[in-house]
């Protein structure tokens, strides 16, 4: 959440609003670890996440959250939120308390619908005519120049809405390294190719 959210949250808040509490042991681990730092401030006490934190964040999401789980549900309701208010109108809106620190490749200036386009043109480079399954493999590597977080939240999309299939392949042992490296995980699972409908 304070990845996403790019910004300091109080206790309370991530509590109240996103379902998450942070006992003093776990937050304890947090800081010991060095993936958050709290502060108290104005009586209340504060969350940041440092740059480490971001990068095992970005992997734990990776590796898949259970939805059923407490972070699961709050990253749905991100999701969700994310969907009805453009990160651009959230950004402009809502003063973040310190500027975000990042070590994650910076966001493509493109817009989802832009990366919608790019992503039909590369799978027509791949192949010719809709619903031919075309591997994760070979998309990607028309799509290098766009974030990765940002062509797996346009792949998700497209999905949700039913204008593409993401599946898993029927044999795994059949997979090169950089098959499993170009997967797009959702859920818990990853997923190695993809197609558009009509």
């Amino acid at each position: 959440m304070l990845r996403e959210l790019g910004t300091a949250l109080p206790h309370k808040e991530l509590k109240a609003e996103w379902g998450l509490e942070l006992d003093a042991k776990n937050r304890a681990g947090l800081v010991d670890a060095k993936l958050i730092e709290s502060e108290t401030k104005t009586r209340a006490l504060w969350y940041a996440i440092t740059p480490a934190g971001e990068d095992r964040a970005v992997e734990e999401v990776r590796k898949g959250i259970p939805v059923s789980s407490r972070s699961g549900k709050a990253l749905a309701l991100l999701y969700l939120r994310s969907l009805l208010v453009s990160k651009t109108a959230t950004s402009a809106i809502d003063e973040p308390v310190r500027a975000p620190v990042t070590t994650v490749s910076p966001v493509s200036p493109v817009s989802p619908e832009e990366v919608e386009g790019r992503i039909r043109k590369a799978y027509a480079k791949i192949t010719p005519g809709a619903g031919r399954w075309v591997s994760m493999t070979k998309l990607r590597a028309l799509l290098t120049d766009i974030d990765r977080d940002l062509q797996d939240d346009v792949l998700r999309t497209m999905m949700l809405e039913g204008r593409a299939d993401i599946e898993p392949v029927a044999i795994v042992g059949d997979l090169r390294p950089e098959d499993h490296a170009a997967a797009i995980v959702i859920g818990s699972t990853p997923n190695h190719q993809f197609r558009v409908g009509a």
